[in-house]
């Protein structure tokens, strides 16, 4: 009984050590600055530490720990993006009618999973009809994006130009390729004259206004280069030397066209002519054979979203979200079907959690660390906690072990997930933090670090 005694005082003064000095931590805050914590232990479930802990804010990515939260919850860890390749008819001498691409939202036919090389995959795609005896297409390539509707990037997103032409604002579409980028390089001539511009994906859809020159020497190592704010069309300029690696630009308009762009070339240097063109519509899978299933499994393109947090993913995977759930592959129904997962697994706390997108990138997704923490609780005790574990990204400090989403806007600076402590503890954590009227905001990642080194030594 003495042990049990002095065992219990133990706890409670350790606990109470650890609130005195997250407390202090705290208190720094500036008085115009906007701090939002929950802490709870996850060997009773219980919350040990909070301040405005029910207060929305603003979740820049952590959002993304919702939507894979999500995801893994409601679609499985053995559920695949899956994309058909069928015939538009029978084929006859090695011709067949049209081809038909049913796009079903994945996110992962990119250079994550291909080295780079995001064209891999539609050469794979390409010998795998050349051994159904494909060698034309009389008629046109059809892409089936029917699977999203509604606008492809969420009207949430600022809506300057720099930031709607770079990569992370890219949109959403059925069938995507290369995270619905326009990717640009440049490639040194004879000096004096144009250098060359390359574009992938390969398509008439972009245009190109080419100011860049070859010089001798030394040249621009950067690439100069702007998309258009409503076309596809971009602007490369500078004098370069060598050649510049691939620079990403967020696609405008008809993504899924530009994809099929793209198969279209890799199709012809296989050698499998498309006398028609490629353009969207409804695909029959009936009218002809099934020549490919490319399937994507969920739990390695949720890895990707956290620890790279790449928003295209968390698009997609919102509006795959929505059409399962609701046979619409919509922002609305996408943001619709996470929330009601998330009541699922925190109850009414979820009504502190507003979803307008994906990814993060709009400055109203709020929620409220109490609801974050609740989440991160409730993931660890699910039957998929240790693969969702799994997607977030270790933040090692000494002997402790963290596993976490960062989330960063100019007004947000973010960290969920859990702490292993080295005596033993483990912890779920929310640490939300927004500049509010503060001039400077750099009293936010200190904060955030001192807190999460706080809960590393307990």
């Amino acid at each position: 009984m003495r042990f049990l005694i002095l065992a219990l005082m133990s706890t409670l003064l350790a606990g109470s050590e650890l609130t005195a000095r997250l407390d202090r931590i705290l208190d720094g805050v500036p008085k115009n600055g906007l701090a939002g914590v929950a802490i709870i232990d996850l060997d009773t479930n219980q919350r040990i530490f909070a301040r405005d802990a029910n207060k929305p804010l603003s979740l820049a990515s952590t959002t993304k720990a919702l939507v894979s939260a999500a995801a893994l919850t409601h679609l499985g860890t053995k559920f695949s993006y899956r994309t058909q390749v069928v015939g538009l008819g029978p084929v006859v001498a090695g011709r067949v009618p049209g081809l038909g691409v049913i796009g079903g939202g994945d996110p992962c036919l990119d250079g994550h999973f291909a080295d780079d090389k995001p064209s891999e995959f539609f050469l794979e795609w390409a010998a795998t009809l050349k051994r159904q005896g494909v060698v034309a297409i009389d008629g046109d390539l059809v892409i089936d994006n029917r699977m999203t509707t509604g606008p492809i990037r969420p009207e949430s997103y600022p809506q300057d130009q720099d930031n709607q032409q770079r990569w992370y604002s890219a949109p959403a579409s059925g069938f995507a390729w290369n995270d619905n980028c326009i990717e640009v390089r440049v490639v040194p001539t004879r000096v004096g004259q144009a250098a060359e511009v390359q574009v992938r994906p390969r398509s008439a859809r972009i245009l190109v206004n080419n100011q860049a020159r070859t010089i001798a020497g030394k040249g621009d190592k950067a690439i100069y280069v702007t998309r258009a704010m409503d076309t596809n069309t971009v602007t490369v300029s500078g004098s370069y030397s060598q050649a510049t690696p691939w620079f990403p630009l967020a696609i405008q308009r008809d993504p899924e066209l530009l994809a099929g762009d793209e198969l279209r070339a890799v199709l012809a240097e296989a050698g499998i002519t498309l006398s028609g063109t490629v353009r969207s519509g409804a695909v029959d899978r009936r009218l002809g054979p099934l020549f490919l299933v490319h399937a994507s499994p969920l739990l390695p393109a949720m890895t990707v979203m956290n620890q790279h947090s790449q928003n295209f993913y968390g698009e997609q995977t919102l509006r795959v979200l929505g059409f399962d759930r609701f046979h619409e592959g919509s922002i609305t129904a996408g943001a619709k079907a996470t929330k009601d997962i998330l009541e699922k697994l925190i109850g009414p706390l979820a009504a502190e959690i507003t979803i307008l997108d994906g990814s993060g990138l709009s400055y109203g997704n709020l929620g409220s660390a109490g609801a974050m923490a609740a989440v991160m609780a409730a993931m660890h005790r699910s039957p998929v906690g240790a693969d969702y574990r799994s997607t977030l990204k270790l933040k090692d400090v000494g002997k402790a072990k963290g596993f976490v989403k960062t989330g960063t806007l100019a007004v947000a600076t973010c960290l969920v997930g859990y702490v292993d402590a080295p005596s033993g503890r483990k912890f779920a954590f929310a640490l939300l933090f927004n500049k509010g009227e503060t001039r400077d905001f750099r009293w936010a990642p200190a904060t955030r670090e001192a807190i999460f080194r706080t809960l590393s030594d307990s």
